[in-house]
């Protein structure tokens, strides 16, 4: 009997890290209203980036457009379009963002209570945006490189505001 316990104590144990790392939980927070960042925007230059979420495919990924501040034209419009989702393959939550220009960037998404960090190359270096929840309406907002030790470099850091 003691080792029946034991191995339900486990399987309970795996069953609530998986579901834990799987989870698309994380972006319950971000699906009511719109995300904006305005005022200096990665880049240097002033403007406005936003940010709505919703589910899709029956609750099992995220769809997710990107609003911002074109830096030349300085006209605010879709900048890209992406996908958060479980890839049962690889065992990971992923991310997919489709720029305006063609682009493509795939990466990790890494769960850390509240928090959501994106890791991905992008012109050859690995890169980490990440949301740091503070509450129900504010975010902070860093991209930069992230070592195992804390951020190596911060290329852009502001508040994300629920509207």
């Amino acid at each position: 009997m003691k080792s029946i316990k034991i191995i339900f104590f486990i399987l309970t144990i795996a069953t609530n890290a998986f579901s834990q790392k799987n989870s698309l939980e994380a972006f319950n927070d971000l699906i009511d209203g719109a995300w904006v960042s305005e005022g200096t925007q990665l880049g240097g230059f002033e403007g406005k980036t936003e940010y709505q979420f919703n589910k899709i495919l029956d609750n099992k990924a995220i769809h997710v457009k990107t609003f911002a501040t074109d830096p030349k034209t300085r006209k605010f419009g879709i900048r890209n379009e992406g996908v958060r989702i479980f890839n049962a393959t690889t065992n990971n939550l992923e991310f997919y963002e489709f720029d305006i220009k063609g682009g493509v960037t795939l990466g990790i998404i890494i769960l850390e209570g509240k928090n959501i960090h994106y890791e991905y190359e992008y012109h050859g270096m690995k890169l980490r945006d990440s949301w740091i929840y503070n509450d129900k309406d504010h975010y902070k907002y860093i991209v930069g490189v992230w070592e195992s030790d804390g951020w190596k470099q911060k290329f852009h850091e502001t508040v994300l505001v629920r509207r």
